[in-house]
Parts: structure tokens; sequence; C-alpha cells
């Protein structure tokens, strides 16, 4: 008798372990693993009867076990796929509405987290360096303009926040092809690698997400991102744009638009990289949409070349209805950034290099990130 109920513990543990296995969903450590723990433990559990076959993951299943590990999925707040392609039946878990946007239990901890840590660390900082700026520029010779000329200091201060807020909760991308970087690499007299030259950066833009992955691409490298005017409203980040010297851009105004090719080509002319997801908004569906011209001419302008960057699944990370990401960015599916091959903006048309831009992030998109066949490549 008494084996009898730890058989019948030990196959319930084994069986709360697999719950999101056995119904088609993944989670951690290995969901090989975890049809093991499944299989082991429905062989010898008595009072599930097998008279139900999954054809998703090979385990029979009673409907009493079904509704089981229903039961557990429903609850978790870890998000999983049915295919190895991304698909689109993710289970998010149990969310609540803030506003218009959704929120579940993992955007809640992270989202608390994230916000933390930009107001302990990142908002002092970026204010504190922005004071210092304005006394500085009142002082013989700008001290401060001296020091950090480019203003990376609050680049690499923003990069900080983000390990320290993303690292616990596993939201860095997988990075694919930096090796094609090397093209644009500086050799030095002894033969040595040397430091990657500046480039323009541009991305498809799916979520939110999208800004911290290529900044997790970049590193403490300096960068510029090419931003909406109306981003230097928003709370904490506003503040960031504004110090860190990004190109505001409102296309709504001519004399914006010319202030803003001025300095994005002044900025790629000092060695500084510049950054645009060239769309000029996130995707709805996911899907890449038509690119807009302006940000290829400053390149041109400035004779730099263009590295072209596929987001993948970004959106699955943190969909266009939730107010922070919903998922790890290394829970399936993945996110995964795959850097091209670079592109030189030398003696071709504007049509040409937006066209060879276009098709090389679109050829790094998953089918079900791919622009449709009616999508322009220019808008």
């Amino acid at each position: 008798m008494k084996m009898n109920m730890m058989q019948h513990l030990s196959s319930f543990l084994l069986l709360l372990l697999s719950a999101r296995t056995v119904d088609g969903y993944y989670s951690p450590p290995t969901v090989a693993r975890r049809r093991r723990w499944s299989a082991a433990a429905i062989s010898h559990y008595p009072p599930y009867r097998i008279n139900r076959y999954n054809a998703n993951n090979n385990n029979l299943l009673s409907s009493s076990q079904t509704k089981t590990t229903e039961l557990f999925s429903s609850a978790a707040a870890i998000p999983v796929a049915d295919s190895e392609d991304g698909g689109t039946n993710i289970n998010y878990g149990p969310a609540f509405k803030v506003g218009k946007l959704k929120v579940n239990l993992f955007a809640l901890l992270f989202g608390l987290y994230e916000v933390t840590w930009g107001i302990l660390f990142w908002y002092p900082v970026m204010t504190l360096y922005a004071l210092l700026r304005k006394i500085s520029s009142k002082l013989p010779f700008h001290p401060l303009r001296r020091i950090d000329p480019f203003r990376r200091i609050p680049i690499c201060a923003g990069f900080v926040w983000a390990m320290l807020s993303f690292t616990p909760f596993g939201m860095w991308p997988k990075v694919e092809g930096r090796e094609n970087l090397d093209v644009i690499r500086e050799v030095e007299e002894d033969g040595k690698r040397g430091k990657i030259k500046p480039a323009m950066y541009v991305a498809n833009h799916s979520s939110w997400m999208d800004i911290p992955f290529v900044a997790w691409v970049l590193g403490l490298a300096n960068y510029k991102m090419i931003a909406k005017a109306e981003l230097a409203k928003a709370p904490i980040v506003g503040r960031a744009v504004q110090v860190g010297g990004h190109v505001m851009l409102d296309r709504t105004n001519r004399r914006s638009q010319m202030a803003a090719f001025k300095t994005g080509v002044q900025w790629l002319k000092d060695g500084v990289n510049l950054v645009t997801f060239a769309e000029g908004t996130r995707s709805k569906t996911g899907r890449m949409g038509s690119f807009k011209k302006g940000a290829f001419k400053m390149a041109q302008t400035a004779g730099a070349p263009i590295v072209p960057m596929s987001i993948r699944y970004a959106d699955k990370v943190q969909p266009v209805d939730y107010l922070f990401p919903a998922k790890s960015s290394r829970s399936h599916p993945k996110a995964v950034i795959r850097i091209g091959k670079p592109i030189m903006t030398e003696g071709k048309t504007d049509d040409a290099l937006l066209e060879e831009v276009w098709r090389a992030i679109a050829d790094g998109l998953p089918d079900e990130q791919k622009p449709t066949e009616d999508t322009p490549m220019g808008a």
C-alpha cells in the first residue's frame, strides 16, 4: 500500500513537470526530456486510462489527463508554440488589461523589474548627464564636450541598464552572421583586426523589442537611432533619446526632415553608426512592409555602407497588444537577429539601393514575417 502511494505521488509529480509538453507545449529544459518524464508517469499511473492518442507529441492520453494538463498549461505564464517555425498558436497564459494593452504574469514581473532599474539607474544617469552637459556649456572650452564629443556616455549607460534589466529574464536574442561585418572592419598596420567602420544598420520593425535587440548587436559601440519626434515625449525613454543625441524626425515637418538628414549624415562622417527601421512604423501583423528612402540617402551622402538585419520573432516576444514582453527571447520561438552582408552605397540609384536592402532583409525572415507578394518595396 505504501509503495502504491509512493508510485502515485511520483507519477503525479512527473505529470506536473511534463504538463505543458504532453499538450504540445514547449518549456525548458528540453522537449525530449519532458516527453520521457511524461511517458514514464503514464506507464505506471493507474488512475489514467490510456484511451486517446495525441498526434502532436506521440503520447497516449486519457480525457481526464488532458483536462489536468490543460489546467496547468493555462495557468502558466511561460509562452509556448506548436511548430518549429514559430507558429501562431502561442499560449502566453492569463492576462489582464492596462488601458488598451495586455499584461501577463511574465510581462508584469519583467515590467516591474525593468521600470525599477530605469527609475533607480537609467533616468538618474541621463538627468545627471544632461545637467553636467548644461553646466559644461557655460564653462570655458566646454570640458564635457571635449571628453564626450559624440555623446557616447548615454549610449553606454543605456546598455548597462539593459544588461541589468534584460539578462535575468533571458531577453537577449540570438545573433547570427557577425562574421559578415568583417567586410567593413579596419585592418591595423600590424595585421590585427581593427574596429568596424561606421555604417547604417537597417532592420525590419514588428515590436518594441527591436530597439534593444539592435542595441545588443552594437554593444558599447556608439550609435544613434533615427526616431519619431513624438518618442521624445515618452517617460524615461524620452530623456534618453534627447540626451543621447539621437536623430529626431517629424515626417510632417519639412524643416525637421532636412535637419534630421543633416544630423544623420554628420554622425556618419564623425564615425558614429546610425540605426533605422526603414518601414517607419511597427508592423501590426509581423510581416515586413514597404521602406522609406530617406535613411538610405543619408548613407549615400556620407559614403557609408548599409548593414541589413533581419529580426525574427520579436513580435512573438512582445506582441503589438502587450505593454511589456510576454515571454523570454530564449523560449520557443527564439528571437534571432540575422546580420546580412554589408551593402555598399556608392554608384547606386535610390531605387536600386532600396530594393537591394529590402530583399536582403526579407530573405532572412521566416515565411510568416516575409512581406506579401503585393507589398511594394518603397513607400
